[in-house]
């Protein structure tokens, strides 16, 4: 498998989260404000530090830096957001890992969206990925069919019978998922964490200078 990090599941929690949606708004307004002198001027942030205009600035970088950093951060956070939700695996809309796919699965799906399951699993192009689905008491797994039964009754036996191999199957398939458009997932990532990272000198060096004035006097 891929590192975690760079894993559907891991970048889910980096591109498509409550926080990103609120800051993927920022670029929207951030043209007027960057571009607005009269906010730029005002944008100095020593009234937050308690101190005056003649006063020594006690912050490390300037106004104007505080928010090309935010504008550049959230607009990074927007395009993670962006690939994220034109690349993901729909899977990820409905379960959050593979034992909860795997009940899922279980208790909703037809023989026939498991036979596809399984078809997909099985054919040539698939890489393996989960050792617990393809070795079997130290032998590799046969690529046989075991998905079979339309009939209710049928069905229930089939699961009755190889319910362990349908959970394994399902669990396989979903970390398979999870390895889809390598380039669109590393991307993802790359943008959020960098855009995150942006966002957060200016709210460091808001800090710093706060704490100071509280503790300094």
């Amino acid at each position: 498998m891929d590192w975690k990090i760079v894993r559907w599941d891991f970048v889910k929690g980096v591109a498509n989260n409550d926080f990103t949606r609120v800051v993927a708004l920022i670029p929207v307004a951030g043209y007027l404000i960057l571009f607005n002198d009269e906010i730029v001027r005002m944008a100095s942030f020593n009234a937050l530090a308690g101190v005056g205009e003649d006063d020594r600035s006690p912050f490390i970088l300037d106004g104007l830096t505080k928010l090309r950093l935010v504008f550049l951060g959230s607009l990074l956070v927007l395009i993670s957001f962006s690939i994220y939700r034109v690349f993901r695996p729909e899977v990820l809309e409905i379960s959050k890992n593979d034992l909860e796919f795997s009940e899922i699965v279980r208790q909703r799906y037809s023989v026939y969206e498991l036979a596809k399951l399984e078809e997909n699993v099985h054919s040539e192009s698939w890489k393996e990925r989960t050792e617990a689905f393809w070795l079997v008491l130290g032998q590799n797994r046969s690529k046989k069919s075991l998905v079979s039964g339309y009939r209710p009754d049928s069905r229930m036996a089939m699961f009755s019978k190889h319910g362990d191999y349908i959970g394994f199957l399902a669990r396989e398939w979903w970390f398979g998922m999870m390895h889809t458009y390598r380039p669109a997932r590393i991307s993802s990532a790359v943008c959020g964490v960098v855009g995150y990272l942006l966002l957060a000198f200016p709210t460091l060096d808001i800090a710093q200078a706060v704490l100071r004035h509280l503790f300094t006097g």
